[in-house]
């Protein structure tokens, strides 16, 4: 394109081509003048599936449209190297299981305003999927610590001032990155004096993706934050009661203390039936009634592994969180 476009889209890949095709064709589809952004995939596939399919839609793109291929490190690097090749003043980050509304780049450009280096979009899932306890995806609705970088969107200036995304993924071959570098950018960002804003009409929808149940019980995307909470010790007050991860996590610690104390005395059981509740308190489109007690036990093993590898981590970085 002749002229230098206003915002960049940034899409991170390893394979899952027919994803990456509905997420690329609603970038297509945005309601901004097609001279005013682009669109650049970075590609970790082995083999030449997506390349191959990218070149098949290429000519339905009307907006400047390029890609990169690199060798698997994760998210983090194919963002930045996504990042380095932009020409726009906005970097929109997007993520291969997504799919954009019309407006989405519209919105989140008019939610920039003086000081703002930050813009965290709306993100849906998407409902055409059928959700269920044994499937992944993101909902959010309102500024979000994490700042997730399916929908976020940095100016050039605050992106390149804070150095970038950085880091090999820790499991850099996988479907699902470990994670955590988007909390680190956009923290680097804050500290750094930018204002963040959250803007709720540039919507994305997320696919709801089958979740493996040895991935479900073993969430290796809660790795990294005890780390990022020695980083970046403000992050302290989005934990529950500040030590531990959320509720449910402080709920379990709760139940394993009665079930310790009740070797002293049987009364201390009753320790565990906050937990109990709160599980059974959760949705459900299965368990009804009184079988909703189960839960407790189908997600004790989920919360017995998550606490595991929260104090492990811990332990080696040396900032409890639990």
């Amino acid at each position: 394109m002749a002229t230098r476009p206003r915002l960049s889209v940034i899409i991170p890949n390893f394979k899952r081509p027919d994803l990456l095709r509905k997420a690329v064709i609603s970038q297509f589809g945005q309601d901004l003048n097609k001279g005013d952004y682009e669109v650049i995939v970075v590609d970790s596939t082995p083999d030449n599936s997506v390349v191959s399919m990218l070149a098949e839609i290429a000519p339905l793109a009307q907006c400047s449209f390029r890609w990169f291929q690199k060798k698997p490190e994760g998210p983090a690097l194919s963002r930045h190297l996504g990042a380095q090749n932009a020409r726009g003043d906005i970097l929109a980050f997007f993520d291969s299981d997504c799919e954009a509304s019309p407006g989405w780049l519209r919105q989140g450009l008019a939610a920039f305003s003086e000081g703002v280096g930050l813009v965290q979009g709306c993100t849906e899932r998407d409902p055409n999927g059928k959700p269920g306890i044994f499937t992944h995806f993101i909902v959010v609705r309102s500024e979000s610590f994490h700042y997730e970088s399916c929908n976020v969107f940095y100016s050039r200036e605050a992106y390149e001032q804070a150095g970038g995304f950085r880091g090999v993924d820790g499991t850099p071959t996988a479907l699902t990155p470990t994670g955590g570098e988007d909390i680190d950018l956009a923290w680097r960002v804050k500290r750094l004096g930018w204002r963040s804003v959250f803007a709720p009409d540039a919507l994305v929808y997320h696919a709801v993706l089958p979740l493996p149940k040895i991935r479900w019980i073993y969430d290796k995307r809660k790795y990294p934050f005890p780390g990022l909470i020695k980083q970046f010790p403000e992050l302290r007050k989005f934990m529950y009661a500040r030590y531990f991860y959320d509720r449910s996590q402080a709920l379990f610690c709760l139940l394993l203390a009665g079930l310790a104390l009740a070797f002293v005395h049987p009364v201390a059981l009753l320790l565990c039936l906050p937990y109990t509740l709160h599980r059974a308190s959760e949705p459900s489109a299965t368990l009804k009634g009184p079988f909703r007690l189960l839960r407790a036990a189908i997600y004790f093993p989920r919360d017995a592994v998550l606490l595991g590898l929260l104090l492990l981590t811990s332990l080696r970085v040396r900032c409890i969180l639990l």
